[in-house]
Formats: C-alpha cells, structure tokens, sequence
C-alpha cells in the first residue's frame, strides 16, 4: 500500500509539470488500478509471463515502456502513445546491463529487436555532397549589344519594330533620312570625279586626290555602310535621299528605344540584342555552401516549362563578395541553348554534387588538362589558342589554383548522418561492441567534419571498419539516461533532465534595451508576419508561408530605426537581414530553412527589445530539427505546432522561455 501511494505522489508531480490537469487525474487513476509507480515498475513475482513478450522477469521482461525523447515517461501499454510528443514508445528492461563500462549498454537479443537497432561499417571513401541552389536564366552578358546611330538623322521607316524579333546578322533595321550623310555622298561623289580628272595632272596631285577619295569612302564605312553601299554611291547608281541601316549583330531584339518619327543623334541607342544560343544561369548560394562550389563544376538543374527533363551547365564564375542582404553570392553557369528551348527569366532549380576529400576541400578534375580564359571563363579548350571573346592568350587551368592534384587528396573516414546524435556542443555516436554475448552498444564523442550529402567526415573518435548505429541511436541514448549512464543529453551520467542546452537557455540572452514606443510599434506588424509563417509551416501550408515571407518584407520596410544607435541599431540591422528572406520558397525544406533563419531575427528582437500587446509569446525548441541539430522558434500558443515537421510530428519540441509583453511606455528610454 506504501509503494501504491508513494507511486500516486509521484505520477500527481509529474503530471502537474508535464501535462493538463485531465490528464493528470487518468494518470493518477491508472497508478491506483494498476498499483504503478511512476519512474520503476511495482514488485511482480519474478515467475510471471509478460503478455506482451512472453518473457519472465527474470530473462529481462519487458515491464514499462518510455520515450525515447522523453525518458522521464514510464506506460505498461506498449501501443501508447508518448503524451508530450506522441512518438512511440520503446521498452525499459531489467537486463540493461553494463556491458563493461559506464558507456556501455547491453540489450538482449529481444530487446534490440523491439528497438530495430541497425548498424553499418565506418569505412573511407570521398563522398559525394549535395548542393541545392536556386535561381533563374539570363541573357549571357558577353552576347548582348546595343545598336546605335553611328549618323544624326530621321528614322522614316523602322523594320524592327517590337521586342522578341529574331535579328540576323546584316538585316535591315531601319530607314533614315540624314542630312550629314548626303553630304557625304557628295563628298565622296566629288572625290571620285577629282580623282578621274587628275590623270594627266603631277604626281603629288594624283596623290592628294587619291587620298581624298579614300578618306571619303573611309567616313561613309565608319557611318555604317556596307562595301556595296559605298560602290553604289560612288559609282552614282545610289540617288536616294534614304539610307537602309543593317544590323551589325544577330540575336533576338530585347529592347527599342525608337520609334517612326524618332531623330536621333550619333550614338543614340537604337535597339538592343542578345544572341540567346548561349544563357547564364544565375544561382544564389548561402556561405555555407561556398566553400563545396568551383569553378569548372558540373551543374544538373531543371525548370517548370520542361518537366521531367535535366539540363546541364559548368560553374563559369563565384561572386567574390556576399551580398549583405541576402547572405548569399551569386554562382553563374554557363549553359548551351542552341535549340533555344531555355528562355531568360525561367526559375531553376539546380543541384552540385562535389566530392569532398577529409579536409573538407572539393576533389574534382574537370578541368585538368584544360585550358581556360582568365578574362571569360566559359571560353574552355582542349589546348592553347586564344579567347573567342577577348582574344587574350589562353592558359592551363592549373595556373589560376581552379585544379587541384587529385593524387594528394585523401580518403575521410565516414559515417552516415543518421548515426550522429547532436547536442549543440558535442557530438555522439554509439559503436557495436564486438565480441560480447549480447549486443553492446558503447557510446563515444566524436569530432565531425564537413557533411556531404547522407554523410559526415569523421576527425577524432572513431576507427575504420567499427560498426556504429544508424537506426535506434535515439533509443539506446534513452536506456543509458535512464540507466543514469553518460548520454548525449548528459554526459557525466546521472539522473537525466532537460537535454543540455535547454534548461536556463535565455540566462546568457543580451539584456533587454529600452527603445522608443515608435519603434516598437513598428515590430508589431513583424512580429505578425512572424509569426503567421511560424502556423504556415505548423500546418504545412506553403503559400501560406510565401505570403507571410512578403508580408514581413513589407513590414520591415515600415519600421523606423529614429531612437535607435550603437550596438542596438546594429543588433535591429542583423535581425532585419535574417528575416528579410527574398523570392519565394519552392518547396517544404527551402522554406523550413528560411524559416529557421527568420526565426533567429525574431528571437533576437524578442530578447533584445521585446514586443507590445496583450499576448505572451513562447519560445520552442525542436532537437529533431535538421538532422538532430535541433532549432528553435516562436509561437503564439502554448501548445507546441512544430514548423519544422508539421503534421509528420506536430508536437515534437517543448517550449524553454515565454516573452511576455511590454507595458505601453515601458520601451521608453
């Protein structure tokens, strides 16, 4: 009867911290029928069979079952359901043993089956990352022109006379009328005639008139002319007071800036034209993807007006400088478009996938042997020669560092990303422990390198063809918590609590700075914005989250920065730039990770200036967030709507900090 009560007062502690009061009383319900404690099963006979695995409590019975993201949660019924996160639930049993070391746990054959541990080989090889970039098709700059009146005249007649008419090379553009130019037919016919009467006149006058004709043909080729243009006027056979002008390009006419009617000085622009069998594609790339990007690099992407269907280009430039807005640079690639079938302005979705060697460096040969332009890298050969472009001298690409000696790089050891657990601080893998009765699992820190793709590179911690878990790392971590074992979430051992990092996260937050009301205000619509995208997510509404992104641009554009100065000013820029996110998300994952980048401004204005109204605002937090990195954000409710998962775990997380709101005068300094 102790045990019963002791147990009741227990399950009612609990339940107070954890749950609603309702839930609370089912608990405490549940204890008194079924003579439970929370926290340890009550005494069974050790004879009895365990329905559930036909086990007795002495070959390791199953008893209680618990979370495995919230250890402190101990049901008999194995189908329930974790009443935090709703996660299923994973058996405790009697024969966790040691194994052999504080770090290790030992599981029956039985119970690592209910856990579905799986395992695989840390071996050495160069992964393969993927880069995802998005971003759209433009003219290639190095094939648009800009025709212009090489003449002052009248345009009487105009050829081309909309946008997107194709334009070959040596097409009529345009009828003008000129007065300088007849002028010059007549200096030209003049010479001609000089130049015939000279004949039997002295050496040093044939030479002048000569050299007169000359220069009067010289002057109607720089205005444009052709060769029989000239011949025609000269010979007498041109008698119009009209010129045609041809066009000195082809490609596809993207702009006019005339009209019939129009008079027009020397070197006014006329039209302008792009030869589009050659396109750029323009990229946006975050700094953490910068370093795994080349040039040379081999770049696969597709676009909507092609489903289904891959096109490919090379990285041809890297933007030196990252835009402060954005926190991106651009990366252009160069494509072939001869069958016309990509157009400027289509959004692409792109994606790179580099080896990357143990140091985190890209291992690629794409342009060994190869020689390039310094001036216009897309103009790539097989060997020396000269640009097409530029005309500058080509040169191996080895001379501009673009090539690396694949033969120096070496062979990371790997594990895939599954097997590593994340603390924020440390990182933690369990090992299969060879050569023991039962399946051992021990636990170790490991020192990460760069992520490429499904895999991390491993620096310290780990040796190659070791097996370590790929699927139930989660599980074991909760025996070892319970077991008050070092853990990931505790790596001393002991009783585990909150996960490292959660309890007393805002104790470091910057203090609270006072700021004009005007200010504050201005957050109000930010915030909103904010937080609508925040419920977007939660319900896994993307254009519900594209329309909240726009609505916060729109709002920090209204916010007035008078009052503000010093590192809170700064503080209010860096905020605005992470929130401020530009185009629109494509899919889930791109606006879960702007969102998290959003998340991290609207935190930093909580923490730094606070927020007025009547509502009180909760800061959560997701450990299974981005590959166990966790994250966090800010909800209106209580109730956790995870934006990181939506409906997939809807209430994974927990909240750690409220930020209730401000008194009206309160921000005034």
């Amino acid at each position: 009867m102790r045990q019963i009560i002791r147990g009741v007062r227990r399950a009612a502690a609990w339940a107070w911290r954890h749950v609603s009061a309702g839930v609370a009383v089912v608990l405490i319900v549940a204890a008194f029928a079924g003579g439970y404690r929370l926290g340890r099963p009550a005494p069974e006979p050790h004879t009895e069979t365990s329905a559930a695995t036909g086990e007795t409590a002495g070959e390791g019975r199953v008893r209680m079952y618990t979370c495995s993201m919230h250890p402190q949660i101990r049901l008999p019924d194995p189908k329930a359901k974790c009443p935090i996160c709703f996660m299923d639930l994973i058996p405790v049993t009697d024969d966790m043993g040691d194994g052999g070391g504080g770090r290790r746990l030992a599981l029956s054959a039985e119970a690592a089956a209910l856990s579905r541990v799986e395992t695989a080989v840390v071996r050495r090889f160069f992964p393969v990352a993927e880069v995802r970039l998005f971003g759209k098709a433009a003219y290639d700059e190095t094939s648009v022109a800009r025709l212009t009146a090489y003449f002052p005249g009248r345009i009487d007649r105009l050829f081309v006379n909309y946008v997107g008419v194709p334009v070959n090379r040596g097409d009529h553009l345009a009828e003008m009328y000129s007065p300088e130019l007849l002028g010059a037919f007549e200096e030209l016919r003049q010479a001609r005639a000089a130049t015939d009467g000279a004949t039997s006149a002295s050496e040093l006058l044939r030479r002048a008139t000569e050299d007169t004709l000359r220069a009067a043909r010289e002057k109607l080729r720089l205005f444009g002319l052709t060769a029989e243009q000239v011949a025609g006027v000269e010979s007498g056979e041109f008698a119009s007071d009209r010129l045609t002008v041809f066009a000195p390009i082809g490609g596809v006419v993207t702009s006019l800036a005339v009209r019939e009617g129009d008079y027009v000085m020397t070197g006014a622009p006329l039209a302008t034209v792009a030869d589009l069998s050659r396109l750029w594609l323009d990229l946006e790339a975050y700094e953490s993807q910068l370093p795994l990007l080349r040039w040379g690099q081999r770049v696969r992407f597709t676009v909507e007006a092609h489903p289904g269907e891959t096109f490919e280009g090379r990285v041809s430039f890297i933007e030196p400088v990252v835009k402060d807005d954005t926190r991106t640079a651009t990366v252009r690639v160069a494509v072939d478009n001869a069958d016309r079938r990509l157009k400027p302005g289509m959004f692409a979705s792109a994606v790179v996938r580099p080896r990357v060697a143990e140091d985190g460096a890209v291992v690629g040969d794409e342009l060994a042997g190869r020689w390039v332009s310094p001036m216009h890298p897309t103009v790539v050969k097989d060997g020396p020669g000269q640009c097409d472009i530029c005309g500058m001298d080509l040169v191996p690409a080895e001379s501009l560092g673009v090539v690396g000696d694949p033969a120096a790089a070496v062979a990371p050891l790997v594990v895939p990303r599954s097997a590593v657990l994340f603390t924020g601080t440390r990182s933690v893998v369990y090992v299969e422990v060879e050569g023991t009765e039962r399946p051992t699992y021990e636990g170790r820190e490991v020192v990460l390198g760069p992520r490429a793709g499904e895999f991390y590179a491993v620096r310290e911690g780990l040796g190659e063809g070791e097996s370590v878990v790929v699927s139930g790392a989660f599980r074991i971590d909760s025996a070892m918590q319970i077991a008050a074992r070092p853990s990931m979430m505790s790596p001393e051992g002991g009783e585990a609590g909150a996960p490292a990092g959660h309890a007393g996260h805002g104790a470091s937050a910057t203090e609270r700075v006072r700021t004009p009301d005007l200010f504050l205000f201005g957050l109000k619509p930010v915030y909103a914005a904010y937080l609508d995208a925040q419920e977007s997510l939660a319900a896994d509404d993307l254009d519900g989250f594209n329309r909240a992104a726009d609505d916060v641009r729109r709002a920090l554009d209204l916010v007035r920065e008078a009052g503000l100065v010093g590192e809170p000013l700064g503080t209010w820029r860096r905020a605005a730039s992470r929130l401020r996110q530009e185009g629109r998300a494509v899919s889930p994952d791109d606006a879960r990770e702007r969102f998290r980048r959003m998340s991290e401004g609207a935190i930093d204005l909580q923490r730094r200036f606070g927020h007025l109204g009547s509502e009180t605002w909760h800061l959560a937090f997701c450990p299974m967030a981005f590959d166990n990195r966790g994250a966090e954000w800010v909800q209106r409710t209580e109730t956790i709507a995870n934006p990181y998962f939506g409906a997939a775990m809807l209430r994974c997380g927990e909240v750690r900090e409220r930020f209730t709101p401000l008194e009206r005068g309160e921000g005034e300094p």
